[in-house]
């Protein structure tokens, strides 16, 4: 005797296989929508605070420093998000490291002919797990060099020091 092999076929219409398509589709669906991870509340929801930063502007030539003024708006050379409000500027001696032949270390020697500025700015923040988002949407971190533009003058310098208002 002969086996019957029951071959199976599965012969599909166009009609079918839209429907077929259409189920898979509504099923991927609805298992993404209950298998995806739920949104993550935060507990406290990006405080807005004020942040108060120093950003050391480096080797200027003496007298350069006049050009920065208590109150000029700052902004980012590159993408132009608003970096804050100018509260102080300070001039100091620009230094470089040297090394010292006699006692064979390095040594902070001063440039003459040049200083240092530190420009402290505020501005409006909230705080990110990456640091500080500044209102304009810069994120602001101690050691990233910040490329700046104010009225007159563009200058870049790493940041040096934060402090969030309130806290010391």
């Amino acid at each position: 005797m002969e086996q019957n092999k029951s071959n199976f076929r599965l012969r599909l219409n166009l009609f079918d296989a839209i429907i077929l398509i259409l189920v898979l589709a509504v099923g991927g669906v609805l298992a993404w929508l209950a298998l995806r991870p739920a949104a993550q509340e935060a507990a406290d929801p990006s405080v807005a605070s004020t942040v108060r930063y120093t950003v050391r502007f480096q080797r200027w030539a003496e007298g350069s420093s006049s050009l920065i003024e208590a109150g000029d708006k700052l902004t980012d050379n590159i993408k132009n998000y608003a970096l804050g409000t100018v509260v102080s500027c300070e001039a100091v001696p620009a230094v470089a490291q040297v090394l010292d032949q006699e006692e064979r270390r390095y040594v902070d020697a001063p440039i003459e002919g040049y200083e240092d500025v530190l420009v402290t700015v505020e501005s409006p923040c909230t705080e990110s797990d990456a640091g500080f988002v500044l209102d304009g949407g810069y994120e602001l971190r101690v050691g990233i060099t910040t490329y700046i533009k104010g009225e007159g003058y563009m200058a870049s310098g790493p940041v040096v020091a934060v402090e969030r208002e309130g806290q010391a």
